[in-house]
């Protein structure tokens, strides 16, 4: 494996970035969340009104992560940021209990990039408190994040994740990068490899397009 140098002249480790859902969690974490927690006795009745107000807008791309910041936010009105935390991180935790929805696959291969000596990054949209106790509960402590925020709202999604990562001071080229959507073409582009995890074919055949021999599916379990 081909070590980048940094300006000192040292070898720097390898950058290795994970999406979270999809690679590591069968499914979308956060929107598990909502269903479980959000809709059990949190949303009082303007926060009813704007969730059947911005609900439509989510069928229209253009607006759709407008809209989905608009649910989020009527769902979780009256709910203190301790009070979300704690919800959300022993979600996470549950989550990662849970082998009907952990991608055993997606999680061996975190282990083997960090025993290589890999620097990993789990780069997610879901919420950070979260997806960082779903990696912590299984052990993957050793892992950075970069992920979703709902107070201050950072929406962490397509070309949000380059740019959250410049802000850590991660650029690319980054070594490989494991994705399960195109909307992570963004994070795709600055990889030298392209993982793409259990992958349609329409997805793989646009992800060619887009990135060429780069593109190496998966099939994980």
């Amino acid at each position: 494996m081909v070590h980048a140098r940094g300006a000192n002249g040292h070898a720097e480790r390898p950058v290795v970035l994970f999406d979270l859902d999809g690679v590591l969690v069968k499914g979308d974490s956060f929107a598990l969340f909502m269903r479980c927690e959000g809709a059990v006795g949190w949303r009082r009745a303007a926060g009813l009104g704007g969730l059947l107000a911005a609900a439509p807008l989510t069928l229209f791309p253009a607006l759709r992560s407008r809209a989905i910041r608009l649910v989020v936010r009527a769902a979780l009105v009256g709910i203190s940021a301790d009070e979300l935390h704690r919800r959300t991180a022993a979600f996470g935790a549950a989550l990662a209990k849970d082998p009907r929805r952990v991608l055993r696959d997606g999680v061996t291969q975190v282990r083997e990039h960090l025993a290589a000596g890999d620097r990993v990054i789990v780069v997610t949209a879901s919420e950070e408190k979260l997806a960082r106790a779903f990696l912590d509960t299984l052990g993957l402590d050793g892992v950075e994040l970069v992920a979703s925020r709902l107070r201050p709202a950072v929406h962490n999604r397509g070309e949000a994740k380059v740019r959250q990562l410049a802000a850590r001071g991660v650029g690319a080229p980054w070594q490989v990068a494991y994705s399960d959507s195109l909307t992570d073409l963004p994070m795709l582009r600055g990889a030298r490899w392209a993982v793409l995890v259990n992958a349609s074919p329409r997805t793989l055949s646009r992800a060619r397009a887009a990135l060429g021999e780069r593109v190496v599916p998966v099939a994980w379990q």
